[in-house]
């Protein structure tokens, strides 16, 4: 449940999953947009055909994260969920949106602006509301709003790499505001942000409750090494279950006093810092995926510098059932030279092998400057990309992390 240390991503996930193979109520198409069935949504918009095509293949991600990062507890998708995307703010203010947002769950569909172009902002709201839409579909229409906007902010973070997301950052400026909030005594407590209503947070929409709230996930997922992963999903499976959210925690957590000092701390931690091993494995994953693009090309690289300029420019060839979205090259070269300034070391092509040192295999390879050694793989199937994956090994561990998707 929310795993996120793993980073294996299988082109072609199953039908396991939650695929939705049937289309509900066809949606209402306004003027001048058009409709188009993805994997998991119907897709309204007024697009250009290359932003439909980068839409579909992230919103496929997207899904396919939220059903790897909730499997204990959600169910099957049984029909496409309807998603509007408006390049003018105009017409999705019209069709419903609510005023001054770039995106909402409107309870039966999902829509947001697009704008002049997609950034890394409106993803960031697509990927909030879409956890609303998701959670309303195949997990529970009622959780209490904490746990719902904290797993929105959760995912709403998450950092797509070509071939699916990589969930747990934890962004610095996010870090420092929550920091200052807990010291100063600013938040609401644990207890009272469990009874918070729907009515209150809509009444508030205050910043302070969603760090609050995305902190109580992120801390349930990822706090004291894990260590409360499991009850968080018996929690939620208990709400499946009818089970009053207050009782079950209690009955799974017991008092909330004890946990609130212990989240406290946690997040106060001197040592507490943003992720930088998560975004470093973010890049390592969107290097590797245009790698593997550029081997089933017979494109050879063996240089960070000359890679990220073909990246840039638009060099880095591939089969058409192996698309990358152009947008990711902006943020892949973004990421991967702010990585390098923090002293980061990346190598490209031949990586010595974890296994036997002596041997190369043919990757990224990215080492921290605490030490901490990611290494990013890929295979060929018929010259088609058939995995991309991620394996970390911390600094403090000599186990390597591997992926359980």
């Amino acid at each position: 449940m929310l795993r996120c240390v793993q980073i294996v991503v299988w082109i072609g996930i199953s039908a396991s999953l939650g695929w939705a193979q049937v289309v509900g109520p066809v949606p209402r198409i306004p003027p001048g947009m058009k409709a188009v069935e993805g994997k998991y949504h119907v897709l309204i918009h007024d697009l250009s055909p290359d932003e439909e095509t980068e839409v579909l293949i992230r919103l496929q991600a997207m899904v396919e994260e939220y059903f790897l990062r909730t499997r204990e507890f959600s169910g099957r998708l049984d029909r496409k969920l309807p998603f509007y995307l408006f390049r003018n703010a105009e017409d999705y203010y019209r069709e419903g949106g609510l005023p001054r947002s770039g995106g909402v769950f409107a309870g039966d569909r999902l829509m947001a602006i697009a704008g002049p172009e997609l950034t890394r902002k409106t993803w960031n709201i697509i990927q909030h509301e879409g956890f609303h839409q998701f959670a309303a579909a195949v997990i529970n229409r009622n959780l209490p709003v904490w746990v719902n906007e904290g797993l929105a902010e959760y995912f709403g973070e998450a950092v797509y790499t070509g071939d699916g997301f990589i969930s747990g950052t934890i962004p610095q400026d996010r870090l420092t505001r929550l920091q200052k909030l807990i010291r100063e005594n600013q938040t609401r407590t644990i207890d009272q942000m469990m009874r918070m209503t729907h009515a209150q947070w809509q009444a508030e929409m205050d910043t302070v409750n969603y760090d609050m709230a995305w902190a109580m996930v992120h801390f349930l997922a990822h706090g004291e090494d894990g260590k409360y992963q499991q009850a968080f999903g018996r929690w939620m499976i208990a709400l499946n279950r009818g089970r009053p959210p207050e009782l079950a925690w209690r009955e799974i957590f017991g008092s909330s006093d004890g946990f609130e000092q212990r989240f406290r701390n946690w997040w106060t931690d001197p040592k507490r810092t943003a992720s930088v091993d998560v975004y470093a494995r973010s890049a390592t994953q969107m290097l590797t995926s245009y790698l593997a693009r550029a081997v089933s090309q017979k494109q050879s690289f063996t240089e960070l510098e000359p890679f990220l300029s073909a990246i840039e420019d638009g060099r880095i060839g591939s089969y058409r059932s192996d698309p990358l979205p152009p947008s990711l090259a902006r943020d892949c070269v973004e990421l991967t030279r702010a990585l390098v300034k923090t002293g980061a070391t990346i190598t490209i092509g031949s990586i010595p092998s974890e296994k036997n040192p002596r041997q190369t295999i043919p990757g990224v390879r990215c080492v921290l400057t605490d030490g901490t050694v990611i290494t990013g793989t890929y295979k060929l199937r018929n010259n088609r990309v058939e995995w991309v994956g991620t394996e970390i090994k911390m600094v403090k561990s000599d186990r390597p992390v591997r992926s359980d998707k």
